[in-house]
């Protein structure tokens, strides 16, 4: 059976939404952590940098990369005739819109966080660790404004319809929300958030991986 690795709560809940949004029958494995047992079978023979997620396929073929998971998993959901579900058709222009915003969140939003949870990746004097996060908070409170102003005229970032762009910037919240960001000002994101967590799907994998919500 195809199987997801994930850390709990990580960037890895996103294709774990994704899968469950389609309804695809995907196992989903809670991924070795660098102390745990296992871990080397997982850098041999899953994922050499480690991470996740990472999808491995009934052949053995594993596909790493939110983002080339997630146009995997849309693919076997629009063959299943779960057509528009967390992704438009692929080749249109909403499709276009919707990649855009999920490349926001890859790239420029998630990024952002790594200062705030290893600062030590940024400076190797630990009297410069609170310097580091400050600056990374202001980075992640400016994207966070931008998405704001586009949730405060849709319900839904990409063409006002549901998509995993959506799911990707709910988990980056609750990043925001688990370090303690001030979140108070982000009226059109908290609407979001209080209609994304009533999905039963996204109810179903915060399950699995054994998270509250927010």
């Amino acid at each position: 059976m195809t199987t997801l690795y994930y850390y709990a709560g990580a960037c890895s809940l996103v294709p774990h939404i994704v899968a469950r949004e389609l309804g695809l029958d995907i196992n989903t494995v809670a991924a070795p952590r660098p102390d745990d047992a296992g871990r080397y079978e997982y850098l041999d023979k899953i994922n050499a940098l480690g991470k996740v997620p990472a999808l491995r396929l009934d052949d053995g073929t594993v596909i790493t990369q939110n983002i080339a998971i997630v146009e995997y998993l849309a693919a076997l959901g629009e063959a299943a005739g779960k057509v528009d579900v967390v992704y438009p058709k692929l080749g249109t222009l909403a499709h276009a819109q919707a990649l855009r915003w999920l490349s926001f969140a890859s790239s420029d939003l998630h990024p952002a966080f790594r200062p705030l949870f290893r600062p030590q990746l940024f400076t190797k004097s630990e009297t410069d660790f609170q310097m580091i996060k400050d600056i990374a908070t202001d980075v992640v409170l400016d994207l966070m404004a931008h998405v704001d102003g586009e949730y405060l005229q849709r319900d839904a970032i990409a063409n006002n319809q549901y998509s995993a762009a959506d799911i990707y910037i709910y988990v980056t919240y609750r990043w925001a929300s688990r370090l303690g960001l001030d979140l108070s000002p982000y009226s059109g994101l908290k609407k979001m958030i209080a209609a994304i967590q009533t999905r039963p799907a996204v109810l179903k994998a915060l399950e699995e991986q054994n998270q509250p919500l927010i």
